[in-house]
């Protein structure tokens, strides 16, 4: 008696391909703590001396694709996004932005008005035009009395010229989710946009002037 054909033949299956790796890297969040869970891209070569907390967080938040009620979480646990906060030494957990974007203590702690500023600083988030196209906003240009930028001596400037709006000094998702634009019509407030493929370094005599503002106010 002949065996069953079944059992006779095997059955042809065609090859597998083997899994290639993902050409880009992949963001995953751990939305328990809402911070990158697998990793980020950012460098320290693309700050600038006293860069502000926010200029800092837009530079983060465009190299990585991040939202705005992220950003404003990296900030502390219990902070409302659409609230936010004062980007001040006094309320902002600098220990927990440390430890996410990875940066010195010196240097955050350059990024935020200081207790005994906050009197004396401007409410409305004032911008350099020139400084705002390389992606640099310094916690120097919301200095009360400071009304021209140190560095391009032009005027400082805080509401749209579109819909004449002002933006709160504030950590929050309206600031936050309009890197370089107005959060209440998204005009832009300058061009280029920053992108991390075309950042410059700051030229030194700018650095300077920068620095000596800072120092001028802070330490007198």
């Amino acid at each position: 008696m002949q065996p069953a054909a079944s059992l006779s033949q095997r059955r042809s299956v065609a090859p597998v391909a083997p899994l290639q790796a993902l050409k880009f890297p992949i963001l995953a969040l751990d939305e328990s703590r809402l911070t990158p869970a697998l990793g980020y891209v950012f460098r320290k070569q693309w700050l600038y001396p006293h860069e502000s907390l926010i200029s800092i967080l837009w530079k983060f938040e465009r190299a990585n694709g991040l939202s705005g009620t992220v950003l404003a979480r990296l900030v502390g646990p219990d902070v409302d996004p659409y609230e936010g906060i004062a980007p001040c030494q006094d309320v902002i957990d600098v220990d927990r932005l440390r430890l996410t974007l990875g940066l010195p203590l010196k240097t955050l702690r350059a990024s935020l008005i200081r207790q005994r500023e906050q009197r004396s600083c401007k409410g409305v988030f004032r911008y350099c035009r020139r400084c705002l196209s390389r992606g640099y906003h310094s916690v120097v240009h919301q200095f009360e009395g400071t009304d021209q930028c140190p560095a391009h001596r032009c005027a400082l400037e805080a509401m749209c010229q579109r819909c004449g709006c002002e933006a709160p000094y504030r950590v929050n998702v309206q600031l936050l989710e309009a890197p370089y634009r107005c959060g209440n019509c998204l005009m832009p407030y300058t061009r280029p946009y920053w992108l991390p493929n075309i950042a410059r370094p700051m030229i030194p005599e700018h650095r300077t002037a920068f620095t000596r503002r800072y120092f001028a106010r802070c330490w007198g």
